[in-house]
């Protein structure tokens, strides 16, 4: 099993390096703060109402975005070592390394089954 081993290597290594985290850190930044932010309340049977719950919604994600980033920013302060750039990276890494093992074993596996 230690060609798998290597695949697995590989795998981390090629993801480590290709992927951007910033990109990734912005998706998850964005899908947290549609979780966090609350979505249209009842009570908007004008258009004034809608307007100005449309501009508070804005405003909410405008603020709860920087203070995402900001705390990202601090948590890299703090711990210089553990950079969230890197830690994304470590993820993806490990993401793709368990993948192509678990496929490998299973491609592997058919191919000893018919012999």
């Amino acid at each position: 099993m230690a060609d798998g081993w290597i695949v697995g290597q590989i795998a981390f290594i090629y993801a480590f390096n290709k992927v951007k985290p910033a990109e990734i850190v912005d998706k998850l930044i964005s899908l947290i703060i549609d979780i966090v932010t609350p979505g249209r309340g009842a009570g908007e049977s004008n258009w004034w109402m809608r307007g100005l719950r449309s501009l508070e919604q804005s405003a909410e994600r405008t603020r709860r975005e920087l203070d995402i980033r900001s705390d990202l920013r601090q948590w890299d302060e703090e711990f210089p070592f553990a950079h969230h750039e890197l830690i994304v990276r470590y993820a993806v890494g490990a993401l793709a390394s368990t993948a192509a093992i678990f496929i490998y074993g299973k491609a592997r596996g058919m191919i000893y089954r018919k012999r």
